[in-house]
């Protein structure tokens, strides 16, 4: 019998586990002892609960490659992508370099990569006051969007749109940067590469609060695919493509998020990794792709992808409960959506006497409702409908 092969995951995942699983690879799972998932230790091979930036992990690790080795490097853990990189690097197998990576975590240098390859204009800079982002603002222009460097989830993202409003966001464990707020709708692309070769699997369509004047920018909802007319789809598609191509993104999976601005699309930033929100569920929804199969298929067996599931609903989406702060009187009308057509997942965690606070960032939001339906707007219609239908009585 044929040894199986053997696999790396760096920061976890019980979906990325169950793939390499199905494919019967071993596991050895790299962690951090404040992060891990202690549900994945029995069905793993080995596991490794360090820092990240632990001297002696790689030493370790190569010691173990020699002996039995690696066939792949994974993750998709937002703090497990560039750890991954260099362990793969490291042990000489086939992976996006950390440089690459590296410029898809940090917003700036992302900025600086686009410019010096003449893809993009969008002007950019580290922001240590109000005054930096006055001074960037009188050169580019309001309004001007702060955000952290290495963000994610819509965290401490502010727009200023007068000077008057400018103040300087909370600090925090990392630099801010400031850019021209880039106007129209925005949209998230979910691809998958193989040898340089780019497939768009979906775009989606994002819902923000937008009339929140303090936390605009906090998504409430995504559906896929995006209801945009052909050529819109057409240009997103096309400019993702040159995007990765000019990023050196040459495998695996990406989620990238994008304006459709008065000029065309712009990208906003991008990740070596699958979205979160639970776009994979209503891709796969959606479409018939699963974006975790692609990923383990193509690193283990350099299998490309094929024709999608036949069972696709054709649309998907994803719809918030973002409740105003405060303590939890009552719930009511959960029962009556457990189970109507259309609701593939509902999830509302909350219960009298909990304490909802106020929706600042995506982590802060009270749950979802998750539909399919043959179209777009048949699957808005349902989040729509249900959360609509539940009463959040909070006092």
């Amino acid at each position: 019998m044929e040894n199986p092969k053997q696999v790396i995951i760096v920061g976890g995942g019980p979906g990325l586990c169950d793939r390499v699983r199905l494919l019967g690879a071993d596991i050895t799972l790299v962690d951090t002892p404040d992060g891990y998932d202690a549900a994945l230790i029995p069905s793993v091979r080995r596991t490794v609960l360090t820092d990240y930036d632990d001297p002696s992990l790689i030493p370790m690790l190569r010691a173990l490659h020699r002996e039995t080795p690696f066939s792949a490097v994974l993750s998709l853990t937002e703090k497990g992508l560039l750890p991954a990189a260099r362990i793969a690097e490291h042990l000489g197998i086939g992976a996006l370099s950390p440089d690459v990576v590296g410029r898809t975590r940090d917003k700036s240098a992302m900025r600086a990569w686009l410019r010096d390859k003449a893809f993009s204009t969008v002007a950019c800079a580290v922001v240590r006051d109000a005054d930096d982002i006055r001074d960037f603002a009188g050169d580019h222009g309001y309004p001007v969007i702060v955000k952290p460097r290495h963000g994610k989830g819509s965290e401490h993202v502010r727009c200023f749109r007068l000077a008057e409003e400018v103040v300087m966001p909370p600090a925090i464990t990392d630099d801010y940067i400031v850019e021209p707020f880039l106007s129209g709708p925005e949209f998230s692309v979910e691809a998958f590469s193989c040898d340089n070769d780019h497939k768009v699997v979906a775009i989606t369509a994002k819902f923000t609060q937008k009339d929140d004047p303090e936390n605009p920018f906090v998504e409430t909802g995504h559906v896929v695919p995006a209801p945009v007319e052909a050529d819109v789809s057409t240009a997103i598609t096309e400019y993702t493509s040159a995007f990765l191509d000019v990023m050196g993104i040459t495998d695996g999976c990406t989620h990238t998020e994008l304006r459709m601005t008065a000029s065309g699309p712009e990208v906003i930033e991008t990740h070596t990794r699958v979205g979160g929100d639970s776009i994979p569920t209503l891709v796969r929804q959606a479409t018939g792709h699963d974006l975790l199969d692609l990923l383990v298929q193509w690193s283990l067996d350099r299998t490309r992808p094929g024709a999608p599931a036949p069972t696709a609903a054709g649309a998907a989406a994803i719809r918030f409960f973002t409740p105003p702060p405060g303590r939890v009187a009552g719930i009511s009308g959960v029962q009556r959506w457990q189970g109507l057509p259309g609701v593939l997942k509902f999830h509302l965690p909350l219960k009298a006497g909990d304490r909802v606070p106020s929706v600042q960032d995506s982590r802060t939001r009270a749950g979802y409702v998750l539909t399919t339906a043959p179209t777009a707007a048949q699957a808005i219609e349902i989040c729509r409908e249900v959360i609509s239908g539940v009463r959040i009585d909070v006092r």
